[in-house]
């Protein structure tokens, strides 16, 4: 019997080997992500759309749109902020379609 309590004792201490495996791994790749400035995409899935936001150090940087019928567009700024400021506080934003890719 003493070798089945010792055994139920390090299932219950599973958990907690687990969660600490887990801060170890996970803790340096989120460093690496940081440290190579990635951009962090949002999307907000809809019915008859999808909506990109794309941000940048968190700060709003583009909205890609992309209809379930009909092609791709970005929102802009109606003021003609340059694109690379934040769009959080824009009041109004129009959409913008692209003519033609290189």
């Amino acid at each position: 019997m003493r070798s089945n309590h010792h055994h139920t004792s390090n299932i219950r201490h599973f958990p907690c080997i687990a969660a600490l495996l887990a801060v170890f791994v996970m803790a340096p790749l989120s460093l690496v992500a940081e440290e190579r400035g990635e951009d962090d995409i949002q999307i907000v899935e809809g019915e008859n759309r999808t909506i990109y936001e794309y941000r940048q150090n968190g700060i709003l940087t583009m909205i890609k749109v992309v209809p379930k019928r009909g092609r791709p567009y970005y929102m802009v700024p109606a003021d003609g902020a340059p694109h690379y400021e934040s769009l959080d506080h824009k009041r109004q934003l129009y959409p913008q379609w692209v003519i033609v890719e290189f």
